[in-house]
């Protein structure tokens, strides 16, 4: 059997296989040291590496590259998780393509040995693949912008809110909190009394401005790519989201909400939200997976500083400006 084919057979073959009857029991509720996705996608790559080794196969160039590129595909769309954006998937798959390209154009000869099965079908020399091209091309096409146009869910009976209404309690790194008597553990004494000075310039050896501090180094390690550097939502991959970040100067986000609320959309995230919420819901990924909750309050305590909103309270009609926080 000719080699080439025999390497095809073992990558998509060995796809299938590990995708269908592995990859569930690496993904466990439980995520381990061993038992998750990444190791199950080191021992899929090793077991191409081992298969191919072993059987002595040497498929051409431009399979490798189909090889290498496909590896990406599946790390990006199935492997990686939380799930990015499709704009960040397709960004990074322009990336790793570029990648492959430089792979198989290293050198004259690599680059004439990718070309050539293109090439000799463009020519029809390889009738068979000619055809496959001819009519599959068309179809595949098609069958994409039917896909991404074509809506993929049916229209909610509920309208969307804005605000939606959280639980009664949520559950964080194992504690439940009940959102109606949590507060923030970080707003003492002067929680009103807002400095004019920036933190980050004259940061005062306060208790209350040392917690502001820290939750603005933490927002701007994590959170101002989306919701700006001034927290207007026009941070550099807002444009890429719909709906945008929320903009934190608008009075009508974090001025009309209390500080439990956004414990819990920091905490969830876009998946956390209710029924009413989508198909549209938002992009923020569940922070609670790369934050603790010490750190999530203090990026709160930042946010309502900066842009001077007092947070509202559970009997409150209504928030008014703060005194400062710079802008």
């Amino acid at each position: 059997m000719n080699k080439a084919l025999v390497s095809f057979l073992v990558f998509v073959v060995g796809l299938a296989v590990f995708h269908n009857a592995i990859f569930p029991i690496f993904t466990p509720k439980e995520v381990g040291w061993i038992l998750n996705r990444y190791v199950y996608f080191l021992l899929f790559v090793a077991y191409l590496l081992v298969t191919h080794f072993t059987l002595r196969l040497k498929p051409p160039i431009a399979m490798m590259a189909l090889f290498v590129w496909g590896l990406g595909f599946y790390f990006y769309k199935w492997v990686l998780y939380p799930p990015i954006p499709w704009t960040l998937f397709i960004t990074y798959m322009v990336m790793w393509s570029i990648g492959t390209f430089l792979y198989v154009s290293q050198d004259p000869e690599t680059f004439r040995d990718f070309r050539r099965p293109i090439v000799k079908t463009i020519v029809g020399e390889y009738k068979f693949a000619q055809w496959v091209m001819l009519i599959g091309m068309p179809i595949l096409v098609g069958f994409a912008t039917y896909n991404s146009i074509y809506p993929s869910y049916e229209e909610p009976v509920e309208l969307r809110t804005v605000h939606p209404a959280p639980p009664a309690t949520t559950k964080v790194h194992g504690k439940t909190y009940p959102l109606e008597s949590t507060n923030n553990p970080f707003r003492i004494d002067e929680q009103d009394n807002y400095k004019d000075s920036f933190p980050f310039l004259d940061a005062e050896k306060e208790e209350y401005m040392k917690y502001v501090t820290e939750g603005g180094t933490i927002f701007f390690q994590n959170c101002h790519y989306c919701h700006g550097d001034q927290l207007n939502g026009l941070g550099m991959f807002s444009h890429v989201f719909n709906p945008t970040p929320a903009n934190f100067i608008d009075p009508g986000t974090i001025a009309m909400l209390q500080e439990s609320f956004l414990f819990w959309r920091v905490a969830k995230g876009g998946p956390g939200l209710p029924n009413e919420s989508t198909p549209w819901s938002s992009a923020m990924p569940p922070w609670e997976e790369h934050l603790n909750t010490e750190e999530i309050w203090k990026v709160i305590l930042f946010e309502y500083w900066y842009t001077g909103w007092h947070p509202r309270t559970f009997g409150t009609e209504g928030s008014t400006a703060g005194s400062g926080g710079g802008e």
